[in-house]
């Protein structure tokens, strides 16, 4: 999906610790049960909807904060250094153009065919 976006998320932020946070949450509004600790609150599967709507909210919420946030915060570092590399620094490659070294040993397109066989 990321690339359909054109989402730039080397790292699968949002895919590691977006989607597993955001359905551990969900989950936990679905199957919370005191059985499991007494002092919190039973989920939707164990009669307590409204928990879950909780759990909705509190995700949502923190969502929307933590796109605010790191969006205005990347905008106030690119006034003092550029946080994107130029399209011709990605198409050379981040090792040479910002580094001046190959991280691998070059390939041709043919042996990269043959990797394995």
């Amino acid at each position: 999906m990321k690339n359909k976006l054109h989402w730039d998320d080397a790292l699968d932020v949002w895919g590691v610790h977006g989607v597993g946070g955001f359905l551990g949450i969900i989950m936990l509004g679905i199957f919370a049960t005191k059985q499991f600790n007494p002092d919190g609150a039973n989920g939707l599967l164990y009669g307590d909807p409204l928990f879950l709507l909780k759990q909705v909210t509190a995700v949502v919420f923190s969502s929307v904060w933590a796109f605010i946030f790191t969006y205005v915060m990347l905008r106030v570092i690119d006034g003092f250094t550029t946080v994107k590399v130029t399209e011709m620094s990605e198409e050379v490659g981040l090792d040479e153009s910002l580094h001046g070294e190959h991280a691998y040993e070059e390939q041709s397109a043919e042996d990269l065919v043959h990797v394995g066989h």
